[in-house]
């Protein structure tokens, strides 16, 4: 939820395809976006973000991609992107070592003040 109160930012309509039809930004966070809660969180195949320099439609399953299949990594990348590609954010992440791919078991996760892999236990190498 925004800080409006609003479960949607702008309106995007999209075919079958993932082209846009209709799209209507608004200000949001940093940016002109496209931003739908909603979509996001039931409606996995539907528009749920464009940012703010690119007409590509992401959806949830999209978000759900980028973080490996893992909800919690898809909802924090979800809530913070603001007017980059969620792409953008999440090598952001993995530059400033907020989110880590285990060595020993090849699974994402977040990993700020982390010290162990809380998947398999593994130590994380600095």
């Amino acid at each position: 939820m925004n800080e409006k109160g609003s479960k949607c930012i702008g309106v995007c309509k999209a075919d079958r395809h993932g082209r846009i039809t209709k799209l209507q930004r608004e200000f949001w966070g940093q940016g002109w976006i496209f931003k739908d809660w909603n979509a996001f969180q039931k409606h996995r195949d539907s528009p749920c973000y464009v940012p703010e320099l690119s007409d590509i439609v992401y959806t949830g399953n999209d978000f759900m991609d980028l973080c490996d299949r893992q909800e919690e990594i898809a909802a924090c990348l979800f809530c913070e992107v603001d007017c980059q590609s969620p792409t953008a954010l999440r090598h952001e992440w993995e530059i400033n070592r907020e989110v880590c791919t285990c060595d020993q078991c090849g699974k994402m996760f977040l990993s700020y003040d982390v010290h162990q892999c809380p998947h398999c236990g593994c130590s994380i190498t600095e």
